[in-house]
């Protein structure tokens, strides 16, 4: 061991064996250690107690220097290995070669949010990994539009999972599922035929229910869209813009759009909302084959089990590809960092454990097993066909096309404007993240605004917004606080005024907003809760709840909005805007 100092010499020298010194030199060091000691007792002679403001100052701001902290943002659907793995490496005490330990903080998220969080500078990641390639190329894309460079350098592909049509086993066997290929014609079929699952002998299942996720915010759903155009082309690579603007390509997208029932945030939140709704909410949605097998898991407690169909026109792999970002906020220390930690992902021990959580390993030299097997839903030996991703003029094209051919929302918005909505800014916040809604929402939407205190007005009703949105713009902004609150009664009347105009031309919702206790309704919460409550084809309204600041009763919402089967949100002045935009992911 080396010491240094006067001090440490002699214990240099006594660790070395050395006893003997010259007299001269020994009186020399011992004279420099007494000196040492005194000087440490005058400047101990302070009164003793905490330690002086300056001194923790110096004592934090060591450790943060020591310390790098890498943001990782990665597709949300293989979160459970990303956590696992990740603690263990964190565990490890890795270092930088500049010597700073290295701590990776890994954030799941939606694969387009993250890309475009990134492109913002909102997330300033200096790692990513999105499900697939497609939202690397069309983020380089922009990025080289806008600074000349890309947004992501060369990347790694963690894991590989087929994209798959996830169906109950049930339904899937009676499309023919296990007995011949299934693909998405037979799910045009079905989508347009009128009487549903009666055709196939199945009355009591009622229409074909069918979701993916928000395509501009997840891969799975983008990897939704590349595959149906592909199957109403009849091509498997090659797609051009010509093809995707083709009429009948289209008419093919909207044929199987329009049974979608609301579209999601992200893969993972999208197809855990699958299992534990049942197949009265879907009868079947574009999930990644590992959630399939995650469905297999005694966490879920399942009707029937779900199959994984790769479509027989074709399907995409989810590759995971991963990358450093190429942003001024990344150093050489974080690019040190992130190769350490990728190369950790990608050694064989972290590889197998993706295996357990129904990953194929990108690293092909370990053998498929268990659970990549019939016994948890999905099959080894496919795809026998995949697709070529396209260019990303031709992915712009598709989304342009989906755009136009999508399943429209009709959306009421709630919106709490009593007295309690003055203090800390909420009501200002609150208008915020409303023009944020609508903002996102499409031209071929429709919208209304019921605010609410004590009494409820109408502000506007299905205003169609390629014509209406400056209206409604105005009034969001108009409104102010005062009054009590009425809330119970106020999503009564938006559901109730969605429920008469039930089509499955539309996806209906309320997105309802409340900071406080409801003293001035009518209704009771039991009551509503009934009235709400969806029902097979009957009441298919969706009431998302907004949770706005302390005082507001989140049990409450959370029931209310469970009752319709989606989610409640826990809102704030701070983060309402990203509330919204979450919200808006569905639409």
């Amino acid at each position: 061991m080396e010491y240094t100092g006067a001090f440490g010499e002699i214990l240099q020298l006594q660790s070395d064996g050395r006893k003997h010194l010259p007299f001269q030199r020994l009186l020399m060091l011992i004279v420099a250690v007494a000196a040492v000691i005194f000087l440490a007792g005058c400047k101990g002679d302070k009164p003793t107690g905490s330690p002086s403001a300056p001194a923790k100052a110096k004592k934090q701001t060591s450790k943060e220097h020591h310390t790098l902290e890498l943001l990782f943002t990665y597709g949300s659907e293989k979160q459970a290995w990303i956590e696992e793995v990740t603690a263990q490496f964190n565990s490890e005490g890795r270092v930088t070669g500049s010597g700073k330990r290295i701590r990776v903080k890994a954030m799941p998220m939606g694969s387009g949010e993250s890309i475009e969080g990134i492109l913002s500078g909102r997330i300033k990641a200096h790692l990513t990994s999105p499900a697939s390639a497609a939202f690397i190329k069309l983020g380089n894309a922009e990025s080289q539009a806008k600074t000349g460079k890309d947004l992501v350098g060369a990347t790694q592909n963690l894991v590989i999972s087929p994209v798959v049509i996830a169906m109950w086993k049930p339904m899937a066997q009676a499309l023919g599922w296990g007995k011949k290929p299934v693909g998405w014609s037979d799910i045009l079929e079905l989508a347009r035929h009128p009487k549903g699952w009666a055709t196939y002998g199945f009355p009591q299942w009622g229409t074909f229910k069918f979701g993916h996720t928000h395509p501009k915010f997840s891969n799975s759903g983008l990897i939704s869209l590349f595959a149906e155009v592909y199957a109403g082309t009849g091509k498997v690579s090659g797609l051009t813009v010509e093809d995707v603007t083709d009429p009948k390509v289209g008419e093919y997208l909207e044929g199987i759009e329009r049974t979608v029932v609301h579209y999601g945030r992200s893969t993972g939140f999208f197809g855990r909302k699958l299992f534990h709704n049942g197949p009265e909410y879907l009868s079947a949605a574009v999930l990644y084959e590992n959630m399939v097998i995650e469905s297999y898991s005694p966490k879920f407690d399942l009707p029937f089990p779900v199959v994984a169909i790769y479509p027989k026109e074709g399907t995409f792999w989810s590759d995971h590809p991963a990358g450093i970002v190429d942003r001024d906020w990344v150093t050489p220390d974080h690019r040190d960092a992130a190769k350490m930690y990728l190369d950790y992902l990608l050694d064989r021990p972290q590889q197998e454990k993706a295996l357990k959580y129904g990953f194929r390993p990108a690293d092909v030299e370990i053998p498929l097993a268990s659970p990549i097997d019939p016994e948890h839903g999905v099959d080894p030996k496919e795809p026998m066909t995949t697709l070529e991703v396209p260019h990303v003029q031709v992915m712009e094209a598709i989304l342009s096309v989906w755009k136009a051919r999508k399943k429209h929302a009709e959306v009421v918005l709630v919106l709490d404007s009593s007295g309690s909505m003055k203090s800390q800014g909420k009501m200002k916040q609150a208008k915020e993240g409303s023009l944020r809604l609508l903002e996102m929402l499409g031209d071929d939407d429709r919208f209304s605004l019921l605010p609410f205190n004590d009494t409820i007005v109408w502000a506007i009703q299905g205003s169609l917004l390629r014509e209406g949105r400056p209206k409604a713009l105005q009034a969001i902004q108009s409104l102010f606080p005062s009054g009590g609150t009425a809330f119970y009664d106020a999503v009564d009347q938006a559901q109730g005024y969605l429920n008469d105009r039930t089509t499955h031309d539309r996806i209906l919702a309320v997105v309802a907003l409340t900071d406080g206790l409801d003293k001035n309704s009518r209704m009771t919460l039991d009551r509503l809760l009934k009235v709400i409550r969806t029902e097979g084809e009957a009441k298919t309204v969706r009431v998302f709840t907004i949770a706005y600041g302390s005082d507001a009763d989140k049990k409450v919402l959370r029931a209310i909005s469970d009752a319709t089967q989606v989610t409640s949100y826990d809102g704030t002045p701070e983060n309402i805007r990203k509330v919204c935009l979450d919200i808006s992911t569905f639409f």
